[in-house]
């Protein structure tokens, strides 16, 4: 049976391979002890220590016993991130070996068609084989939990107290209500005295502190009890609400229903049923009902209880069945119990699908690694949210590859554009976060994670996953050093612009500013800009730009002007500005000037007027003040930055600031 329940779990664990922010200090204590060893100074959690201390106890287990393999792999070149399958199944091991002794148990004491039962509803249900590869504190004590229930049916009190003392010592607190309140049931109907309980309980308290504080003081450098500070903080402190709050019924109301599925609905009637299993299921209820005071909840927080709990399903199921000949109104309830496993089924598959969605971290450096895999000496900065979906240290592949999970670095830091990937969160591709962003990398990406269920009424499958942006793999761009240094980012929070320090002389002013008029008066410069402005967001603006597009009505080059740049262009560039996108390229904007060229307001034009209707048009729109803001602008630009100034003259210099940006 613990083989059926083991290779449905390897199947979750591959199709879904990457692990959440819940599970970090655990699968990273998997790496570091596999890989750094001895070597403390290197492990993660140093540099990562998280919101309260953990065991090393757990992992420390699971890595010796992998080891062997972890080291053939080695030795055969495979890639890391096999080794966080062989952790998270080892794990899944040991719960499924646990829990077959605590169904072959059972079914010493119910029979084996309860234990049949027992292991289909098990089977079918999501949650609980889910979490038997996810390295969470809750599951390393899982097993423990197990061992001590199954003690505890055997009514083999020395070993009820070491397994439970080492789950509550060592791994989760809270579990001393759950195991306490069996403990306390054998100590009312004298199953076991205080002087037992005393003379077994005290030494094996004891030399469990002892064993935690030692291996975890070494592993943390200090002197620590992790559980005893966990304890502290999460419920004498009752620090966990900063990480959200839920009713006081949501276990009975949200997640039981959804752990348990169909199953839930044949608890009453098991306990009604089956007296003999009154005893192990009702505290199972009760702990949940006293857990239920603190009011940070989450799933995992209970799931010792599910196996608890369908025993009193699988009593139910089996009761129901065999009496299936009695009436037509039996028959329909055996059918009910036998068809409750397909309806377990289908509500598995839907959270599967949905659970697949939640990883794009993961999902990221996975493909990360494999469009840039030709490429050496690689940096990457991975975001908040990327290293809380998914990416570990096991995801860290490539050894010539230099990996920053720097969480201090913002949109705009000098530090961040030297990375050549970045893979960061999208909360929304038109922000100004995303405009900085982009001044200096490219989208190469968009990953997409979990957002809501809709309801499609017209529809076979009436329920969708409805998935959004979440995280973006970006590239840095060739020149991003040069764009980086031109560019005056907008300052997201404030919106004002830096100023640059002007080191023009008065001496070359003049000369600058008929550099200017030239250069921006020229269509084909003039749509450069455009398209900078557009994607980079510049201290230039599109309206600034326009403005500079002023004409001299005796020029030689009125004719050829007047083809290129119509009323509709200058009438609307300033409407436009606000509206513009990072998303707009070069091509759009050839596209957008077709279609300008056929607007009403053309048509509007005679062409018999020529080009004087559109230099008097021209003349009203732009004013030789906004020609000169736009001049002053440019002047402040230190060109020789961009340019040998020796060589060349400022025209040519702002030509080629311009050519190299819009590449």
């Amino acid at each position: 049976m613990s083989l059926i329940l083991f290779f449905v779990a390897l199947f979750y664990c591959f199709y879904t391979p990457f692990t959440k922010v819940e599970e970090s200090f655990n699968i990273q204590a998997f790496h570091d002890i596999l890989y750094h060893r001895l070597n403390i100074s290197q492990y993660d959690h140093h540099e990562f220590p998280g919101v309260v201390p953990r065991t090393f106890l757990g992992p420390l287990v699971i890595s010796l016993t992998v080891s062997p393999l972890v080291a053939l792999l080695n030795f055969l070149n495979v890639n890391k991130f096999w080794s966080q399958y062989l952790v998270r199944l080892t794990l899944a091991a040991f719960v499924a070996i646990t829990w077959n002794r605590f169904r072959s148990t059972l079914q010493q004491k119910l029979g084996i068609e309860v234990s049949i039962w027992f292991t289909a509803i098990t089977v079918t249900q999501f949650h609980f084989i889910f979490y038997m590869t996810r390295p969470l504190p809750n599951i390393m004590a899982l097993p423990l939990v197990l061992l001590a229930l199954n003690s505890w049916l055997r009514r083999e009190m020395r070993k009820f107290l070491i397994f439970a003392g080492a789950a509550i010592i060592i791994f989760r607190a809270e579990l001393v209500i759950l195991l306490g309140l069996l403990l306390i049931y054998d100590l009312f109907h004298q199953r076991v005295t205080i002087k037992e309980l005393l003379t077994n309980g005290i030494p094996i308290g004891l030399g469990l502190v002892i064993l935690t504080v030692a291996v975890d003081s070494f592993f943390w450098q200090r002197l620590l009890w992790p559980e005893a500070e966990v304890l502290w903080f999460n419920t004498i402190l009752n620090k966990s609400s900063s990480w959200g709050t839920s009713p006081f019924f949501w276990y009975f109301y949200s997640a039981l229903p959804r752990a348990l599925g169909l199953s839930l609905i044949f608890v009453p009637y098991g306990l009604y049923a089956e007296a003999r299993i009154r005893a192990i299921t009702i505290p199972a209820l009760v702990f949940v009902f006293i857990y239920s005071i603190l009011p940070h909840k989450e799933l995992r927080f209970i799931v010792y209880v599910f196996p608890m709990l369908n025993i009193a399903s699988a009593c139910a199921c089996h009761r129901l069945w065999i009496n299936r000949h009695k009436t037509i109104f039996h028959s329909l309830l055996s059918i009910a119990a036998g068809g409750h496993l397909i309806g377990n089924f289908v509500l598995t598959v839907f959270l599967l699908t949905v659970s697949g969605t939640n990883y794009p971290g993961g999902v990221a450096m996975s493909r990360l690694h494999r469009l840039a895999s030709p490429e050496a000496n690689v940096s990457i900065h991975i975001d908040n949210l990327t290293a809380q979906s998914g990416v570990t240290r096991f995801t860290e592949i490539n050894s010539n590859w230099t990996y920053s999970k720097n969480e201090h670095l913002k949109a705009g830091d000098d530090e961040l554009h030297k990375f050549d990937y970045l893979l960061t969160e999208v909360k929304n591709k038109y922000s100004p976060e995303m405009r900085i962003l982009q001044q200096t990398h490219e989208k190469i990406e968009l990953i997409e994670c979990f957002s809501n269920i809709g309801i499609h009424y017209t529809s076979l499958l009436p329920i969708k996953i409805r998935t959004k942006p979440c995280i973006m793999i970006l590239r840095r761009k060739p020149n991003a050093a040069l764009l980086k240094r031109f560019f005056e980012v907008e300052d997201p929070v404030e919106g004002v612009i830096a100023d640059e320090d002007n080191d023009s002389t008065d001496e070359n002013e003049s000369e600058m500013e008929e550099d200017v008029e030239e250069i921006a008066l020229k269509p084909k410069i003039r749509k450069r800009l455009r398209v900078t402005t557009t994607t980079l967001t510049p201290k230039i603006k599109i309206k600034e730009i326009i403005a500079a597009e002023k004409l001299d009505t005796e020029s030689d080059d009125d004719e050829n002007l007047s083809e290129e740049i119509t009323e509709k262009d200058l009438l609307s560039e300033e409407v436009k500005e606000e509206n513009l996108s990072e998303e707009m390229n070069e091509e759009d904007l050839s596209e957008e000037e077709n279609e300008e060229i056929e607007t009403e307001n053309l048509d509007q034009v005679p062409r018999e007027h020529g080009s004087g209707s559109i230099k008097s048009n021209i003349k009203r729109i732009i004013s030789q003040e906004k020609t000169k803001q736009l001049i002053d602008e440019l002047k402040q630009l230190d060109l020789s930055v961009f340019c040998d100034l020796s060589k060349m003259d400022t025209k040519e210099c702002l030509k080629k600031i311009l050519d190299e940006t819009n590449e």
